[in-house]
């Protein structure tokens, strides 16, 4: 039964995540006014908010103007399920933390995807998360203390970002990594360590080259690909394989 209350409120927060997505680059607040229809602007009432069963009874459009609501608001929901049920059954209650860092991941993600922006207040509370699932759930490796190694790969990982941006940015005369970037690099080295966050770049990298060459694009937002490159690294972590 626990497990269905944690699937709940995963979706439940996994919502609330569509809010974020939705105002946050519009600089629109996220307490008023009420949730309404991105189309038409109306009011929704009780029974169109309910997560996930919304969108199905109402196969995919808004019942106040009829135009089709984006499927990322379902899959969000889902998603949330998801990630706080893979939470606690890793980590029991202590899981939130791993929660609330995969739903802001995942949040950042879709904003940089669809308005190739990262905001500031998403992205250091997804650093604030990502050091403190480092702290509580890492293993120190070549540090005594693991809140220590968290902070240390967090700044180590921004270093080498910023490095890569002004080098590599010199040698192809563009920016191939924002600021905004940088930051989730250090989220990645503090929630995972070195090699991990390591390897979850490099699977990134990768996934971003493949989607290029197959979607024939130059540029794309890398924020999605470091964070299924994330998910890569933390789902072999959970089978024992890292």
């Amino acid at each position: 039964m626990e497990f269905v209350f944690v699937v709940l409120f995963g979706i439940a927060l996994g919502s609330f995540g569509n809010v974020l997505i939705f105002r946050i680059p519009k600089n629109i607040s996220i307490v008023m006014p009420s949730s309404f229809c991105p189309k038409c602007k109306k009011s929704l009432q009780w029974r169109d908010k309910i997560p996930i069963f919304s969108y199905v009874f109402l196969r995919g459009k808004s019942r106040c103007c009829g135009n089709w609501i984006p499927f990322w608001y379902c899959l969000s929901e889902i998603l949330g399920g998801i990630f706080a049920l893979f939470s606690f059954y890793c980590y029991g209650i202590s899981g939130i933390v791993c929660f609330l860092l995969l739903l802001n991941f995942y949040v950042l993600s879709v904003i940089d995807w669809q308005f190739f922006e990262i905001p500031d207040s998403l992205n250091f509370l997804n650093l604030a998360f990502a050091v403190v699932f480092g702290g509580l759930f890492g293993e120190a490796k070549w540090l005594l203390d693991s809140w220590v190694e968290s902070f240390v790969c967090a700044f180590l990982f921004m270093g080498i970002a910023s490095f890569l941006r002004l080098f590599v940015g010199s040698i192809f005369k563009k920016e191939v990594l924002g600021e905004g970037d940088i930051i989730v690099f250090g989220a990645l080295g503090a929630s995972l360590g070195i090699f991990g966050g390591s390897l979850a770049i490099l699977f990134a990298s990768g996934y971003a080259l493949v989607f290029m060459l197959f979607a024939r694009k130059s540029l794309v937002p890398f924020v999605p690909f470091l964070f299924i490159g994330f998910l890569s690294v933390i789902g072999l972590m959970s089978l024992k394989f890292l």
